[in-house]
């Protein structure tokens, strides 16, 4: 079957979904959005060689706040996280463009391990089923459908996640990072830090860098 007409009907099914264990569909707000991930309207070119998984979008209040936009200010961030981002990815040779303004030549996808909003705080305690349904129903479908040569997992739930799907075993995040890429089959897997506050209190923006340019010379 056509690869659009797959992804626009694994679309439809997740905006039919009812999630379990207090996460809301996108589709049950104001603000749903014609893609898989509301991430996705930045990069979602469904032939993609580079496919991006993070580990989730938002919780329901941020979401509504920015009415399901990754960014809302044009040509500024209000989220450090996307700014570094757009930053990693001049270091790969790639003009991703600011989320309001993006630039869709690329063959590149972003989404995430949880599909969901989940309530309370982004800091919120993080529920493991969460992945298990995110993945089954959505992510495992949608990296069918693109199949990608390259996925950069942002974060170490993204990375468990990829795990269960790739079966590859799981150690500590730092030494997934460090000991990158993880090869499965033809794709390569490469575990990085999240390039927000916390991933960076982690693993400062220098070794991030470092991290993305060994990327680079994967591509």
């Amino acid at each position: 079957m056509d690869k659009e007409i797959t992804y626009r009907q694994l679309v439809d099914k997740r905006r039919k979904h009812s999630f379990e264990g207090g996460l809301t569909n996108p589709s049950e707000t104001s603000f749903d959005i014609d893609e898989i991930d509301p991430w996705a309207q930045w990069q979602n070119n469904i032939n993609a060689d580079i496919l991006v998984v993070g580990q989730e979008f938002a919780n329901l209040d941020v979401y509504e706040k920015t009415q399901a936009k990754v960014e809302r200010f044009p040509d500024k961030y209000e989220y450090p996280a996307n700014k570094n981002l757009k930053e990693y990815f001049d270091i790969l040779g790639f003009d991703i463009g600011h989320p309001l303004n993006p630039n869709k030549e690329n063959k590149i996808f972003f989404t995430n391990a949880v599909s969901g909003l989940k309530s309370g705080s982004m800091s919120a305690n993080f529920k493991d089923s969460w992945l298990t349904e995110s993945r089954e129903h959505f992510l495992k479908p949608l990296i069918d459908i693109i199949q990608p040569k390259f996925i950069i997992a942002i974060g170490s739930k993204a990375t468990k996640t990829l795990g269960l799907i790739y079966d590859f075993k799981i150690t500590t995040h730092k030494n997934l990072v460090d000991s990158s890429p993880i090869k499965s089959g033809s794709t390569l897997i490469f575990p990085v830090y999240h390039t927000g506050g916390l991933g960076l209190r982690n693993r400062p923006k220098e070794q991030q860098k470092a991290d993305w340019t060994k990327i680079k010379n994967w591509l």
